[in-house]
């Protein structure tokens, strides 16, 4: 059964429609004015027991909805209740000014506002002239007072209306009291989301950063390695041979540490193949064997020996172990002798893990530090000494093979970093390693190399030149355009990055008006990892030669583009 009708009085129609939900289910009906001069309308029309109305409206607000209605006859009487967001004293006593019954907070709670029309309208009625009924009488400090029977009722419902708002406020408090203890618990956690934050602006500037980086270090890369590779093809079997063979090693050395820089920072997935930890270990060993005897450093091999074959990127785990022993390294230099290194390799069958313990004896790392090592750019070393970027490349590889990589250490009790690794199968259909015979040159293919970069193009077209290919090489896309249109080629290798029209630039051109020639197109970039090329590659579906980038590898992407033609 309904209590009555209140006109409700609101110009958003999603408060409108929140406060004709709140006031249905408190049992009353409802009908909806959108401003005032409608309210008055429906005023008239259908007279309501009360009226709640909001206050900042257009045209006649609440203020002067509620001065017209205590100025009418037949209105006068009803209870008006006005609604604000605002909460000051001022706004309250204006409220009473214009003859408003009561004033409650937006938005609309259900509790507070079926309180307060209960409230109003019990008022009117103590208001009323008193109707003689039977009562009963009170005890109120020690004298006697006659209650009339509807008197009775409405000081029940007041005495009512206080206990729950007695009860409300008891639920407010209790609330604000859990609300201070999300504030106290989760205080660390805010600082640890804003600290990750932190390092992610970090690290997103960072791999910015490495991919300009990486785009520069690779051209005169590609050259150094090409050059030597033409070196030792000129000097084959004679006494500059040896020099020859020793540059490339370094020059594929460098290399690799640009490729372990990006796959850090573009999380560029590994090259598997499989891997035995202890032979990584050891050769990282011989690498920096002289330094540490230099240094009076005792190295301790406890190598399990039967570890299972790992299926890893071996030149990045190389990085790992030799970043690992040179962190150790100039740990134990801070310390007098003896000095240690430890390294143990050993596997856990049950969990299918391999794990490698590096060890040493120096001072040990603080406990306030420990929790930042691996934190990009962080470093306690002397400017000039050290990048702060050594462990957390580690971790991003460690990581990228779906491991982990942590640190124990006590002050004064040197510091042992455990690396954890999966034991991870070939999977089916994978090569086992590397082609183990050489690929033969197919001679004869009328190639087009364009690139901005005179030696990068020069060096490349050298190589190919020794192969037996005819070569053109053009410095930007729209030169390469004017090549196409004068003669025929069988294979088009051309770089990412150019001026005036680049690849992508190039590949599009040639999609319209070449469009048989995309079959023979090959993107040349040392900046394959970032996201922009990646997308490129993907979309267009041609394959791709990364700088630096070596005889074998040239001959493989010729082979694959001669034999689709």
């Amino acid at each position: 059964m309904m209590k009555g009708r209140i006109l409700a009085v609101e110009d958003s129609p999603t408060q409108a429609e929140h406060l004709r939900h709140v006031l249905e289910e408190g049992g009353y009906e409802v009908i909806v004015a959108a401003n005032g001069a409608q309210a008055l309308s429906e005023a008239h029309r259908h007279p309501p027991i009360a009226v709640v109305s909001d206050i900042v409206m257009p045209g006649m607000d609440g203020y002067a909805l509620c001065r017209r209605l205590k100025a009418d006859a037949e209105l006068k009487d009803v209870p008006v209740i006005l609604a604000t967001e605002l909460s000051g004293p001022h706004d309250i006593v204006r409220a009473l000014e214009c003859g408003a019954d009561s004033v409650i907070p937006k938005p609309y709670d259900e509790r507070s506002l079926l309180s307060r029309l209960s409230y109003v309208q019990v008022s009117r009625e103590l208001s009323k002239n008193e109707r003689t009924q039977m009562g009963v009488e009170i005890d109120v400090a020690g004298q006697r007072h006659f209650i009339s029977a509807e008197r009775r009722q409405i000081l029940d419902l007041l005495i009512s209306t206080y206990e729950e708002a007695v009860h409300l406020n008891e639920e407010l408090s209790a609330r604000q009291r859990e609300v201070e203890r999300f504030i106290a618990r989760d205080a660390s956690e805010t600082k640890r989301v804003q600290e990750a934050l932190r390092q992610s602006e970090k690290l997103a500037a960072m791999s910015e950063m490495l991919a300009g980086v990486a785009h520069e270090l690779n051209n005169p890369l590609t050259v150094i390695v090409g050059q030597t590779l033409l070196l030792r093809r000129a000097v084959e079997g004679g006494a500059l041979a040896v020099r020859a063979g020793k540059i490339g090693l370094a020059a594929e050395r460098c290399s690799r540490i640009v490729r372990n820089f990006l796959a850090f920072a573009r999380e560029y997935p590994p090259e598997h193949q499989e891997v035995a930890l202890d032979q990584i270990v050891r050769e990282a060993v011989e690498l920096l064997a002289y330094q540490l005897r230099v240094d009076n450093v005792e190295v301790v091999l406890n190598l399990a020996g039967d570890l299972p074959t790992l299926w890893a990127d071996p030149h990045q785990l190389h990085h790992v172990v030799v970043n690992l022993v040179t962190n150790a390294h100039q740990a134990t230099r801070e310390v007098a002798t003896p000095r240690t290194l430890t390294l143990v390799t050993r596997a856990d069958p049950a969990r299918g893990r391999v794990f490698l313990e590096v060890s040493d004896t120096g001072p040990g790392i603080p406990s306030e530090i420990q929790r930042r090592i691996f934190e990009p750019f962080f470093t306690t070393k002397p400017p000039g000494q050290g990048t702060g970027l050594g462990l957390s490349l580690c971790q991003g590889i460690v990581e990228n093979h779906g491991g982990s990589i942590g640190v124990e250490s006590r002050p004064g009790h040197g510091a042992t970093f455990l690396v954890e690794l999966p034991v991870r199968v070939r999977p089916a259909g994978a090569l086992h390693g590397p082609p183990a015979e050489i690929l033969l040159p197919t001679p004869g293919k009328a190639i087009l190399v364009v690139d901005d970069e005179p030696e990068v193009a020069g060096v490349l077209a050298e190589m190919l030149a020794a192969d037996g290919h005819r070569v053109t090489t053009a410095a930007d896309g729209a030169l390469a355009l004017d090549a196409l249109r004068r003669g025929a080629y069988d294979v088009i290798l051309s770089d990412v990055r150019m001026p005036a029209l680049d690849g992508p630039g190039l590949y599009r051109e040639l999609e319209r008006q070449h469009p048989q020639l995309l079959r023979r197109f090959v993107f040349v970039t040392g900046d394959t990892l970032s996201a922009e090329t990646r997308d490129l590659l993907d979309r267009a579906g041609a394959p791709s030669l990364s700088k630096p980038f070596d005889a074998e590898e040239i001959r493989r992407v010729i082979k694959r583009i001669t034999r689709a033609g």
